[in-house]
């Protein structure tokens, strides 16, 4: 049984904006339950410790130093299409396929199969610092997966199923441009994404990530600092036969004359693991492996 706020009773939903939750709060797990059966889309507060949060602090720091790298040496270490791993330069990605190229560049990393050539070398502090992230943004997965076991009242099996997952980190520079852009080319196209979460960082408070909800409205995410935003992905969908939704998101061009930055924490199951519905009734999806739905998404992405 779900405690009910007062307060709050579900008001979000009938103005559909992504709510800003607490999870501290007696009533966290009402409103994560709201929110992910509607817009798909919540902002977390008091997610990690003060220590974990400066940790954070200077992994931005580094990061960015690596983004102030010339081309040449960023190219040293190249997006690898079969790990999901790597720097990718602006324009290397489309994730709406019908859109031109996204206005971004980004490295994505793992603490797990990342091979020792991809890590850059001109930064003394760079692999220490992301590795620290990616042990912070593991933690707090684990943390809102056992909130949601909690809410579907399925054990522990969204937990277990990523004690050994199969997650990608990746930073994000937004560069500033003042160019031409061509028609409906944004800084990242409309996409949902394909795993089972998402948690993202907004590094600096420059606007332009919107969701858009069932009713097909875009909304803005909010910035609030020491935030952490969380959304539902595909996966998730699928694995809950549609009780949590994934829904679309894009990040557009207001404000592109700023640099934008973001740390995106996306989580896969442990390879192996049947994605298969949790939560009885009528199956909506076939069963299938989560490692091949991952890399049948990627397909369709570079």
């Amino acid at each position: 049984m779900l405690s009910r706020d007062p307060l709050m009773g579900s008001l979000f939903l009938e103005i559909r904006m992504i709510p800003v939750i607490d999870l501290k709060s007696p009533y966290a797990l009402q409103h994560i339950n709201d929110a992910y059966t509607t817009v798909g889309f919540a902002v977390f507060t008091n997610a990690i410790s003060e220590i974990e949060q400066t940790d954070m602090e200077c992994w931005f720091d580094e990061m960015k130093l690596f983004f102030e790298l010339d081309l040449d040496t960023k190219k040293k270490y190249p997006y690898e299409g079969d790990t999901n791993l790597g720097y990718s330069v602006v324009g290397d990605e489309n994730v709406d396929p019908t859109a031109p190229k996204d206005m971004k560049e980004s490295f994505n990393y793992n603490n797990q199969r990342m091979p020792e050539k991809l890590w850059p070398t001109e930064l003394n502090g760079f692999k220490a610092n992301a590795l620290q992230s990616i042990t912070i943004a593991d933690k707090l997965t684990l943390r809102i997966l056992g909130m949601f076991d909690e809410i579907l009242e399925s054990g522990t099996t969204l937990v277990d199923a990523h004690m050994q997952p199969f997650n990608t980190t990746r930073v994000i520079h937004y560069p500033a441009y003042t160019g031409h852009l061509e028609d409906r080319q944004m800084r990242i196209g409309e996409h949902s994404d394909y795993g089972t979460i998402t948690l993202l960082w907004q590094i600096n408070d420059v606007p332009g990530l919107q969701v858009q909800d069932l009713q097909g409205v875009w909304h803005p995410v909010p910035y609030a600092k020491d935030g952490i935003v969380c959304n539902i992905g595909d996966l998730l969908q699928r694995w809950t036969n549609d009780y949590f939704k994934s829904t679309k998101h894009r990040v557009v061009n207001d404000h592109i004359d700023k640099t934008r930055y973001s740390m995106p924490h996306f989580v896969d199951p442990t390879p192996g693991t049947m994605i298969k519905n949790l939560m009885g009734g009528d199956d909506k999806y076939e069963p299938i492996e989560s490692l091949d739905y991952l890399k049948w998404r990627l397909a369709q992405s570079y």
